[in-house]
């Protein structure tokens, strides 16, 4: 009889401690793919994918199709050079094509650049898409 109350404690307590925790946790369905840059944006973002561009160009923008996205999804584009990160911008989304975007104008010199792009949840995998300017 004791064990029977005991075992009934102790799963009262773990169903606790899972109810506690779960709010904690951020795991969503959305997610990303087609993933690409270009120096000049339609309405659905990047049309073609490049990965070098003049270093007189104005602005290199990254667009990428998210599916599945609840409400207030959030998705991080992360700009680097040389692995120093440049800026960072959250963008909030529901889904279709989400864009992001570094300016350049002639300000930055000719090098590796990359961006990752990431959705603000804990099962998502970031991509990251590598560029040159020249």
């Amino acid at each position: 009889m004791k064990n029977n109350k005991m075992r009934s404690f102790l799963m009262l307590v773990v169903i606790c401690a899972f109810a506690y925790l779960l709010p904690a946790c951020n795991v969503s369905t959305a997610n990303l793919s087609d993933v690409k840059l270009c120096s000049e944006k339609s309405d659905g973002g990047c049309s073609s994918d490049a990965s070098t561009f003049p270093v007189s160009t104005a602005t290199v923008y990254c667009s990428a199709v998210l599916k599945n996205a609840p409400s207030g999804t959030k998705v991080s584009f992360v700009w680097k050079h040389e692995g120093k990160e440049l800026g960072q911008a959250d963008v909030e989304s529901t889904g279709g094509s989400v864009v992001g975007n570094m300016s350049i104008n002639g300000a930055l010199e000719p090098g590796s650049y990359s961006v990752t792009v990431k959705l603000n949840s804990d099962n998502s995998t970031p991509i990251t898409k590598n560029f040159t300017l020249e």
